[in-house]
């Protein structure tokens, strides 16, 4: 990764650059953005604008911003142009924000991911070691781009800056845990949720995903509903039980879930 380098933008020109990005990303209605004078003002007030340069090119950006407790910081956005994703850009820029609030006394970042979006969830659990046991449904409302096409239901990540699990996976990535024998919360044929199992005792449990959510989203609105409300159940449910999803496994995408 030699070729990118991280740091705190400056100027309405970089701030502009950014809103930009946001469209490119998601492909974001205007109404969506998080306009320039807005992200100039909170960087004033104590929040984080950094980008990410490959060769001189801006290609991801990360942004968030103070809360009412000063060890706490919301990352509202993190994005990467998508020639670029899958090359440790984005997590060049988690590394550069855990640096840059742990400097300021910031010690845990917290922000909200789709939890049908098995790419994010593999990231934000998997990569970077944060959890998640709170469920957002419909949190932002009816949303454009790339969101549009079923509820706002988010998960809010919670990023423990100074624990040693987040510094093994950000540095030191372990292999994926053991899944054999671990029972399912719910039962998925061909993509379709079927069932949800509401009834396990098990210290573990799995839940699986689409592989594709966004396909979904784009091509089968009925079934995006039906995933809505299927995640909704059985995580909000888990949640409730003092479960929290604590590692991801890929193909199929499956949250590994551990009783609190």
């Amino acid at each position: 990764m030699a070729e990118v380098h991280v740091r705190e933008l400056r100027g309405p020109e970089e701030m502009e650059a950014v809103v930009e990005l946001q469209r490119e990303v998601w492909g974001r209605a205007e109404s969506d953005l998080v306009p320039r004078g807005l992200l100039i003002a909170i960087q004033d007030e104590g929040g984080l604008v950094a980008g990410a340069f490959w060769e001189g090119k801006m290609v991801g950006f990360v942004f968030g911003f103070p809360t009412q407790d000063p060890t706490l910081q919301h990352s509202h956005m993190l994005g990467v142009l998508e020639a670029y994703r899958g090359t440790g850009v984005a997590l060049l820029l988690k590394r550069f924000q855990r640096d840059w609030c742990l400097a300021r006394g910031i010690r845990k970042v917290v922000w909200t991911f789709d939890p049908l979006r098995g790419v994010n969830a593999n990231f934000n659990l998997r990569k970077l070691g944060a959890t998640t046991r709170t469920y957002l449904p419909d949190h932002y409302g009816p949303m454009t781009g790339i969101n549009a096409g079923a509820p706002s239901d988010r998960l809010l990540a919670e990023w423990e800056l100074l624990s040693e699990r987040v510094y093994a996976r950000i540095y030191y990535p372990p292999p994926e845990p053991q899944a054999e024998g671990l029972p399912l919360a719910n039962r998925v044929v061909e993509e379709r949720p079927l069932e949800g199992f509401l009834d396990l005792e098990a210290p573990r449990l799995l839940f699986q995903i689409p592989e594709d959510w966004g396909r979904i989203l784009r091509e089968d609105p009925d079934l995006a509903l039906a995933w809505r409300e299927h995640s909704r159940l059985v995580l909000g449910h888990y949640f409730a039980r003092g479960y929290q999803a604590v590692d991801f496994l890929r193909h199929p995408n499956r949250y590994v879930l551990v009783k609190d």
